[in-house]
């Protein structure tokens, strides 16, 4: 990824200013007032797990594109231990998609509704928004991205909680806090990253943020069922999973 090179750093007050903003913003979705309120059908609350378990499974392939391009030694260096995380730091029962099989098992979700599920234009949007960029060669833009992508976490996951323990009150897992306190410590490690990201980066740090923004909206936007009332055109085929 190619590097900015000026006199000075990030205004590192600004970037939080900024990522707060569009996490409250996410806050205030519908779909994470309505799960905290109790008030999501089970097929809502169910398919959030569909489409968060499509981003799992291609995550581990667009942080890899990330540790690629990525020039800066130290954002390097905590991208790939978040690529650890997600191939379970060497033990594959462990990956971070297993847990969203394990947790769909749990709920008696069936793999080949997962797997057969029809992908709407929030989750594909989502999935190309994060594809793109993580293949372009601008590191302060998926730095960005990653700052609110990973903020993002407590927040659709105590909702998802919430709404899915609704329907599913005997439901016991760690699947949520394990999530949320690894995603809590990548977000400290990325914060402290922006020491070295020229002041030049601003900009395209910001616009990551709100590239990430948007593709969380559209994802909680689809398992609303806000793409449920028009027929998509033909060719929209869902993404293939492999999840033996």
């Amino acid at each position: 990824m190619a590097k900015a090179t000026n006199v000075g750093t990030i205004d590192q007050a600004e970037v939080k200013c900024f990522t707060e903003e569009a996490l409250e913003r996410i806050r205030l979705h519908p779909f994470i007032r309505r799960a905290h309120a109790r008030v999501l059908d089970k097929s809502q609350a169910e398919r959030w797990i569909l489409c968060a378990g499509r981003e799992s499974h291609t995550f581990p392939a667009i942080l890899e594109n990330m540790v690629e391009r990525c020039s800066d030694e130290r954002v390097r260096s905590i991208l790939k231990e978040n690529l650890d995380d997600e191939h379970g730091r060497g033990n594959s029962a462990d990956a971070h998609f297993q847990h969203y099989l394990h947790l769909l098992d749990n709920l008696g979700i069936s793999r080949e509704r997962f797997t057969s599920y029809q992908e709407r234009a929030g989750i594909r949007l989502a999935l190309s928004l994060a594809y793109n960029i993580s293949a372009q060669e601008t590191e302060a833009i998926a730095l960005g991205y990653m700052l609110v992508n990973e903020g993002m976490t407590p927040i659709t996951y105590e909702a998802a909680r919430s709404a899915l323990t609704h329907h599913y009150p005997g439901l016991r897992t760690t699947f949520f806090d394990l999530h949320i306190a690894v995603d809590e410590k990548h977000v400290e490690d990325l914060y402290r990253a922006l020491d070295s990201v020229p002041a030049s980066a601003t900009e395209d740090l910001l616009f990551g943020i709100s590239i990430g923004e948007r593709g969380m909206a559209v994802l909680l936007d689809e398992a609303l069922g806000m793409f449920d009332y028009v027929e998509e055109p033909a060719g929209n085929a869902t993404l293939a999973i492999a999840v033996g």
